[in-house]
């Protein structure tokens, strides 16, 4: 009898589905009932209260905060809870060895042109939930991270090699990248001050879905390598955000290594950028 291998990604994809739609449905719900509730008890005092806010918010620059695309109706005065889509990120990806940018000699290899190494997150979905009413919550989600590393020498990642192997055959290019793109679920501890000031810390999990090199040589010939090169398929660390307004600066430091252990350069990844449309 054969046995068939269980594909760890899709049953990952499928739990998280079932999770937020699980969650979302409950919401909607509980919502639904709060409604109901508030409709058989709201009174005229009650409809001139929320027409004195509508006006309120209007006027404030709080609203701003509030950008993207959003789910549910849990408003307040200064915030709002619920599931939001489409919020972005874009910074630099960058990597440490032994806790320092600058790379020994036998990975010189492997220095970077910092303009070209770019960090795209895309969270397609993200959800605060309060714990001290709007002032501390939980934020979890789940997003698409494209990692971008352009490299200033001149080299071509070998396939299928162990340990990870480079070759130089004397080609000039003009282009050198590795990108990656993770799929990855954050979990942070979110405390909200005065005037939409806002920080957040915690922990993040992913999950490799892809890696190519693209090279472009002086003459313009490109080339592109699909492969895993001894990547971490899995990779975890820290996360956090110091926000305002709409505009956050987000910091995302690994636990674990670029490469597999001892099948590659011991490189610990590193991201910082700007939140364009945050939470």
């Amino acid at each position: 009898m054969t046995v068939k291998k269980i594909n760890f990604t899709k049953l990952l994809f499928v739990g998280l589905f079932a999770f937020f739609a699980t969650t979302l449905a409950a919401q909607n719900q509980n919502q639904n009932e709060n409604e109901n509730q508030n409709q058989k008890t709201r009174t005229s005092k009650d409809l001139d209260k929320d027409e004195d806010f509508e006006k309120r918010w209007k006027k404030t620059p709080n609203r701003y905060h509030n950008w993207g695309i959003h789910f549910g109706d849990n408003w307040d005065d200064d915030n709002w809870n619920g599931f939001r889509v489409g919020l972005m990120d874009i910074g630099f990806s960058t990597y440490f060895h032994e806790n320092s940018l600058n790379l020994p000699a036998e990975l010189d290899d492997f220095d970077q042109n910092y303009g070209g190494s770019l960090n795209f997150n895309l969270h397609a979905i993200r959800h605060r939930l309060p714990i001290v009413k709007d002032k501390i919550g939980l934020e979890y989600g789940l997003s698409l991270a494209w990692k971008q590393y352009k490299f200033s020498n001149d080299f071509q990642i070998l396939e299928d090699t162990i340990p990870f192997t480079i070759v130089d055959d004397g080609t000039k290019y003009k282009k050198n990248k590795l990108k990656t793109t993770f799929l990855e679920v954050p979990l942070m501890l979110t405390i909200t001050g005065k005037r939409n000031f806002y920080i957040s810390g915690g922990i993040y999990g992913g999950v490799l879905l892809g890696a190519k090199q693209k090279l472009k040589d002086e003459n313009g010939n490109k080339l592109k390598i699909k492969d895993d090169f001894n990547l971490n398929k899995f990779r975890y660390g820290m996360v956090g955000r110091i926000g305002f307004g709409p505009f956050a600066i987000y910091a995302q430091l690994a636990m674990n290594d670029l490469f597999k252990d001892g099948q590659g350069p011991a490189l610990t990844p590193f991201n910082v950028g700007i939140s364009i449309l945050d939470f």
